[in-house]
């Protein structure tokens, strides 16, 4: 999953200051309200806690003793200010925005995501509230969900960067590639943060762009020279440009910073597995199949040697076992078509045939429509070049 600023940059986005206290207040109370209003929250929650003690709790005081606890970084005693001020008010949607996001700055999204829909309940036509709720679902991994409604903040803020950024992410991890793109390379070329950087990347690997992919990683190093992964990122697009020594060297340069990497934990293991160094390759693949066990990826590299090694019973099962978590795997469908041969199973073999060429006819049909929408469309057929 893609850890970025700009998507975390979202999430804090709007904090909302509740109306001050009325002038018949404790002086703590007035004190207070000028104490957050001057960006002094220590002395703001010391405070609003005296005034607490000493007048009546109310719904503007609780709001804002909530504020001032997220501005110090104490999200829990921000949440209990907060539940309380709404047991006093339950119709305040902002209030249910800054509780979402104190559940953001906790790694709640679930509880984030339950209260920023109470806001959206009380104020439909937010946007900052659904962009937040997009972005919740997005840590959740609702990837869908997470594009439909940052697809409705983006129509309705189309200059709008974190949400252009928020879309083109979601899109990605959908692997919409193509849409992706200029998503993503909008809001980059905006930004140039190196975070940014590295998901442009990411999406120029998905879209198989691999010398434009590596220039979006070498300018996120160059701002980022310790970000996490991006040797990692820079050896697949290496991989992928044929540059087999430039990648190791870059995977190895991750492991160095984390032997546990997975990705340049697999990709090692696959180049080594490519280069007939069987040994080697076992043992990166098992590093990478301890972090994420049952990754398919992993999974076709053992059927891979299996089949190698002639046991094609084993090759068998754990090809079956891959297509029954990722139906739509190609290269393992094809894998498999060859081991049923092999295994005298041709009714198996050739039913896999007939799926493969079913699969490849429609991805040769979705991509004639694209092409098509393109022209269309006047895009013509070149990705956007940072």
């Amino acid at each position: 999953m893609v850890k970025s600023a700009q998507l975390v940059a979202t999430a804090s986005a709007c904090l909302l200051l509740g109306a001050g206290s009325a002038a018949d207040q404790a002086p703590s109370c007035v004190v207070a309200d000028h104490a957050l209003a001057q960006d002094q929250p220590e002395l703001a929650v010391v405070q609003y806690e005296k005034c607490l003690r000493e007048s009546p709790p109310s719904f503007e005081v609780l709001s804002n003793l909530g504020i001032a606890y997220v501005k110090l970084g104490q999200h829990e005693q921000a949440i209990r200010a907060y539940e309380r001020a709404l047991a006093l008010n339950q119709d305040s949607a902002p209030l249910y925005v800054n509780l979402g996001l104190a559940y953001l700055k906790m790694n709640q999204p679930k509880h984030a995501a339950e209260n920023l829909a109470r806001a959206l309940m009380l104020n439909p036509g937010d946007p900052k509230a659904l962009e937040l709720l997009a972005f919740c679902h997005y840590q959740l991994k609702e990837f869908t969900l997470a594009a439909y409604e940052a697809g409705l903040v983006h129509k309705a803020l189309p200059d709008e960067d974190s949400a252009a950024f928020l879309l083109g992410s979601a899109y990605l991890r959908l692997g919409l590639y193509k849409q992706a793109l200029p998503l993503i390379y909008l809001s980059v070329s905006k930004t140039g943060s190196p975070e940014g950087y590295k998901v442009l990347g990411e999406a120029f690997l998905g879209a198989k762009v691999y010398r434009e992919a590596l220039k979006a990683f070498e300018n996120a190093e160059r701002l980022a020279p310790n970000m996490p992964g991006i040797h990692a990122d820079l050896g697949t697009a290496h991989a992928g440009l044929g540059e087999t020594e430039k990648a190791v060297t870059e995977y190895e340069k991750e492991l160095a910073r984390d032997p546990n990497d997975f990705e340049a934990n697999y990709f090692l293991g696959r180049l080594k597995r490519l280069a007939n160094e069987t040994s080697s390759a076992r043992k990166y693949l098992d590093k990478a199949n301890q972090i994420r066990p049952g990754d398919t990826s992993v999974a076709y590299e053992y059927a891979v040697m299996a089949m190698g090694d002639k046991d094609y019973p084993k090759a068998a099962s754990l090809l079956e076992g891959i297509l029954e978590k990722q139906p739509g795997y190609l290269d393992a469908h094809i894998l498999l078509a060859e081991v049923y041969f092999r295994m005298h199973r041709t009714q198996d073999g050739n039913r896999e045939k007939a799926l493969i060429d079913a699969m490849r006819k429609a991805e040769q049909a979705r991509l004639e429509a694209e092409r098509r929408a393109h022209v269309s469309a006047g895009e013509g057929d070149s990705a956007p070049h940072p």
